[in-house]
């Protein structure tokens, strides 16, 4: 499943442009909905996030189809631009250049920054991923466990803090 549509690319890019790339016959395509060639591209650019945020495993497909709000937008966004650099792929002869060369660039960049774990969507999990947690027992959680040298405080001798010697 894509995720965005034919709209979301129109919306990002110029319809002119993106006609001309989906064209086979060499006239415009008039219906961008229902053409194969943007599914295909709007598949490819899909797969191709799955493909970066899985392999570190901070999301899942299900993760991704469930954002909402402005991380949607920035998924969409992504896809819709690795969509139109495979329609542009098509048409090397016209667009393997600068501005091909510009959008591989910026694409590669935010799928690493993805992959790395450096841009996160703000999923309730991923939220509080960067902070510190406190990991063991508290110091009253450690006095109620009753070890052996708690338990024989005569036969062992008192602990002494650092710096209080």
């Amino acid at each position: 499943m894509a995720y965005a549509a034919s709209t979301d690319l129109t919306a990002r890019f110029d319809e002119r442009t993106i006609k001309d790339l989906v064209s086979d016959s060499g006239e415009p395509v008039a219906d961008l909905s229902s053409d194969l060639n943007v599914e295909a591209a709007l598949d490819d650019a899909s797969g191709r996030i799955d493909a970066a945020v899985t392999v570190a495993q901070h999301y899942s497909a299900a993760d991704l189809a469930e954002l909402t709000g402005t991380d949607l937008a920035m998924l969409k966004r992504l896809t819709c631009e690795l969509a139109m650099l495979f329609l542009m792929g098509r048409r090397q002869e016209a667009w393997l250049g600068n501005d091909y060369e510009r959008i591989e660039k910026k694409c590669e960049g935010q799928l690493d920054r993805l992959r790395k774990g450096e841009r996160l969507f703000g999923m309730e999990v991923n939220r509080n991923a960067g902070l510190p947690t406190i990991d063991g027992p508290t110091t009253v959680g450690y006095e109620q466990l009753h070890l052996l040298r708690g338990r024989t405080h005569n036969f062992y001798p008192q602990r002494m803090l650092p710096g209080l010697r």
